[in-house]
């Protein structure tokens, strides 16, 4: 099969308009959802002489640090989840003459970058000076397969340019605990590490460790093997030094000129308890073994860039109109696609994998942000991402008993284990609307792609427990004269106001969620399914009440949402009088202060708007976004993507382009400061609704699947595939006509601003003007 590769999916260095070491280590990270590398100086390995900050990121393998209060009450979390550094396995030792890069301060230059995001392929130039002046060019080209999570390949060229000298080369990984240069006063970077250890497993015929953490007691097998290299490259020996670790190297003379090539395929493991990792490490083992023996660099790289070429195939957005646009928001796919989790045990990192900020944690960045997009394009992806809610069930319902609720689910803020994992309670547990959110995207997903079976064998049961949660928490009171149901002291979206009463988006998600549970015990009532789960009329009546009875706060005098109960009391915070560099507020204002006014780190209300259009007319929408844009700091890289759809479906077409080419660019333009720490995994997916949500108008709801699109005017077209119950449709938008193409399945029926369009196999096509 032959690889597509395009300029129009390449990021290149020199068009970057950063070259910060630490920036350039994240954007060029390669990943596949169970493991993510860093682009580290591939010499550094474990020396600090060399600044930089590497790491081999593996999704879910973590361990605690034990967490320090001043005031610690019952309920706060004993320990810390962060995930892992582990050795990065991007380093090489390379020895010249009597230099070593080891001991001696090489100087490592960046030549040249190329990301190719069609294969998945990074290859990279670096020129290298030693000490004495001696100079070869190194270029290092690597991957993480999508065909075989367990793979990542490496292959080293080493170019001497001014010297002809003995050169050799080691491939030894002696450490586990990957020491950094980099020094963050960020609060939102974990400074933390887990404690593991190494242990070289003998005999095996090629390096291999057995890596397990003290305090979560999990482990994990890697191994590697150098691809038999044959004349003109040098050969390759696997060796035991005099510590009894184990590594391949290579000696041979070095002419001026001439180029030698050395490969090396990883296996990474999936993560085991403890005991398991150690009983049985020689099964484990030769497992990982079958996935790189009798196999080369060329053909693991050749299999995994055609996964990535069907990926394309499914899930590319074309813009006509903007190429800068078109290349970040092609990179946000590309990072999405390899920051998510595929084993139904983890979720995708804030951070993705390519970072340790956020402790690697996830929150609910994945439903709300990013789960949409793989819905629509990949349901298999979105269904595991659900189904680490599904496993974590358990863990949320115990939750809720130590909270002091007797029934329901109360998932964690921020977790990997699906413990909580936030010891700042009031911007984290007190984020309810997590249990609300997971069931909103639960019937996001089912109503998608009609997966009965899921829904009766999971996702009923986390829509029933987390109504049950806010039956638990919430309350039924007299409030303005009306008798009406409360949720009160929670923290809604915006973290710049805690702990309030009746946040009107955590409110009308309650809402919705207890209306999900209602309908589905319906569904499944006197079957298997509500008796299994205890499920009464008397209970579904209650919840019905509730729903009904859901307080939402709102101004009668300035016709807008509430925020949450008195919001209007509050002073507004004047942000146009704030230097820009006290921003983001929460690096220089005290919680409390920023708690006394009416401003928002990111969209709070507006997100309810967003979720759900029907019955909000244009001109509340209008009115909602001109109260709450100005006192909005998008502090969040969350926000602006928001208010990119909301400023679209309000008819403020300058305003939504501007705020969503802020937010497809966060990560490529570097434009929060902080990529250095990992990319913003929330934000890619955000910018995809930006499109789709947006200027594509896609509302998806129980009734039907609609378009009302608002193309900006800089753009002649887009074009997406999306799938919707078994089919998959290809949209073109243009200023005035929408192209309808049914590109597999039996038949499709979608509206364009009310007129109904369907495609069959028999009639693929429809153009609708609008």
């Amino acid at each position: 099969m032959r690889i597509e590769q395009s300029p129009e999916f390449q990021i290149h260095l020199q068009n970057l308009r950063s070259k910060e070491p630490l920036f350039l280590e994240t954007i060029y990270n390669v990943g596949n959802g169970h493991f993510g590398v860093r682009d580290s100086n591939p010499l550094q390995g474990n020396n600090l002489d060399y600044i930089g900050s590497p790491g081999l990121f593996i999704n879910g393998f973590f361990d605690y640090n034990d967490v320090s209060y001043g005031e610690k009450y019952t309920g706060y979390p004993e320990n810390d989840q962060i995930i892992n550094r582990v050795f990065d396995p991007r380093y090489i030792r390379i020895k010249v003459a009597d230099e070593d890069s080891a001991i001696d301060h090489f100087t490592v230059d960046n030549i040249d970058k190329n990301l190719d995001m069609q294969t998945g392929l990074l290859h990279e130039m670096f020129s290298i000076t030693t000490p004495e002046n001696r100079n070869f060019n190194l270029v290092v080209e690597s991957f993480s397969s999508l065909s075989k999570l367990n793979v990542y390949g490496i292959r080293y060229s080493i170019i001497p340019t001014n010297f002809d000298e003995d050169v050799e080369i080691i491939k030894l990984h002696n450490y586990v605990n990957q020491a950094t240069h980099q020094q963050n006063e960020d609060v939102r970077v974990s400074q933390s590490i887990g404690e593991m250890q190494l242990d070289f497993i003998p005999d095996n015929g090629q390096p291999s460790y057995l890596i397990t953490t003290f305090r979560s007691q999990q482990g994990i097998i890697l191994t590697f093997q150098a691809n038999e290299n044959v004349a003109p490259n040098p050969k390759i020996d696997y060796f035991k030094d005099e510590n009894n670790q184990y590594g391949y190297r290579s000696k041979y003379h070095a002419k001026k000129g001439s180029e030698k090539n050395f490969e090396f395929l990883f296996a990474i493991g999936d993560i085991h308890p403890l005991v398991n990792a150690r009983v049985y490490a020689d099964q484990y083992l030769s497992a990982l073994d079958n996935y790189i023996r009798g196999t080369s660099f060329q053909s693991e790289l050749m299999a995994s860039a055609q996964v990535w070429q069907t990926f394309w195939l499914h899930s590319d957005v074309k813009i006509d109109g903007d190429p800068q646009i078109q290349l970040c928001l092609r990179f946000n796919l590309f990072e999405l696609n390899q920051s998510a989790g595929r084993d139904e045990n983890t979720s995708i990192p804030a951070k993705g994998l390519t970072g340790n900020g956020y402790g690697g944690h996830f929150f609910w960045d994945t439903e709300m942000f990013m789960l949409a997009f793989f819905t629509y394009t990949q349901p298999q992806i979105a269904k595991k991402l659900l189904m680490f809610r599904y496993h974590t069930l358990n863990i949320a319902k115990q939750q809720a008993s130590e909270f002091g609720l007797p029934k329901g689910a109360m998932y964690a803020w921020r977790t990997i284990n699906g413990y909580e994992s936030s010891s700042y309670w009031l911007a984290g547990m007190a984020q309810f609307h997590i249990n609300a959110d997971i069931a909103f995207a639960i019937e996001q997903y089912y109503t998608i792609t009609g997966d009965d079976d899921f829904l009766k064998k999971y996702g009923f049961e986390i829509i029933l427990e987390t109504a049950r949660f806010w039956m638990q928490y919430g309350n039924f009171t007299e409030l303005d004269g009306k008798h009406v149901f409360v949720i009160n002291k929670v923290t809604g979206p915006d973290e710049y106001s805690a702990l309030v009463d009746n946040n009107y988006y955590t409110n009308v998600m309650a809402q919705f969620n207890l209306r999900l549970a209602i309908k589905y015990a319906e569904k499944f009532k006197a079957t298997d399914v509500t008796s299994r789960l205890n499920v009464s009329d008397k209970e579904i009546d209650r919840m019905k009440q509730a729903a009904d009875l859901m307080y939402l706060p709102y101004d009668k005098e300035k016709n807008v949402k509430l925020q949450f109960q008195d919001f209007e009391q509050l002073p507004p915070m004047h942000l146009d009088q704030i230097d820009q560099s006290l921003f983001p507020l929460l690096l220089h204002y005290h919680p409390l202060m920023l708690y006394r006014y009416q401003v928002n780190k990111q969209a709070d209300t507006i997100m309810a708007d967003i979720l759900f259009p029907k019955g909000n007319t244009k001109e509340q929408l209008i009115a909602d976004y001109d109260f709450y844009e100005p006192i909005t700091t998008h502090d969040s890289s969350l926000s602006k993507a928001m208010y990119a759809i909301a400023a679209s479906r309000a008819g403020k077409k300058e305003q939504s382009y501007d705020f969503f080419s802020q937010a497809v660019k966060t990560d490529l333009l570097d434009l929060h400061h902080n990529t250095q720490n990992g990319i913003h995994a929330g934000s890619l997916g955000a910018a995809w609704q930006g499109v789709v949500y947006g200027f594509a108008g896609v509302v998806n709801n129980a009734e039907h699947f609609s378009l009302e699109p608002k193309l900006p005017s800089a753009w002649n077209s887009i074009k997406f595939k999306l799938r919707l119950h078994n089919n998959e449709c290809l949209f073109t938008i243009y200023q005035n006509e929408v192209h309808v193409e049914l590109t597999s399945g039996k038949a499709c029926e979608v509206y364009v601003y009310g007129k109904k369009v369907r495609v069959t196999p028999q009639h693929v096509k429809e153009v609708c003007k609008y």
